[in-house]
């Protein structure tokens, strides 16, 4: 949006299925932060927050996608790290019971509308939350 201003951004972020079954887990934070990174620089802002989606708990036991559990546990550390970062329980979207594997990958018709609005949640509790500015770094 040419010549717009913003006073906050939210990134809403549900992705990790993929990198989960490539055994992408050594990256995936890093590729996170790049985003981040590139959206700040393309939006001229200094902060972003962002709001990430658990991967469900689809395959608890890694036998479909190596990476799965160590995937989860990187959302919940990237988003409980930052201030400006949130995390979204799926694990009772897809139709399993939760904490267990058996749903499904992808999530119920009614499992979409709850994750939107879980989404909106967390975005409207960080946009209304005052953020500290970062401290100045001596270099």
């Amino acid at each position: 949006m040419p010549g717009s201003t913003y006073d906050s951004v939210i990134f809403i972020w549900m992705q990790g299925e993929r990198d989960a079954k490539e055994q992408l887990a050594e990256v995936y934070a890093r590729s996170f932060h790049a985003i981040l990174e590139q959206l700040k620089t393309d939006l001229k802002l200094n902060e972003i927050n962002f709001v990430i989606g658990l991967i469900s708990d689809f395959d608890m036991q890694d036998k479909q996608y190596p990476h799965w559990t160590r995937i989860r546990e990187i959302q919940v550390r990237m988003a409980e790290g930052d201030p400006r970062g949130e995390w979204v329980d799926t694990d009772d979207l897809n139709g399993g019971e939760p904490g267990v594997a058996g749903g499904g990958l992808h999530y119920t018709k009614e499992g979409y509308v709850t994750l939107g609005q879980r989404f909106a949640e967390k975005a409207i509790s960080l946009a209304k939350k005052k953020q500290e500015p970062k401290p100045q770094r001596p270099w």
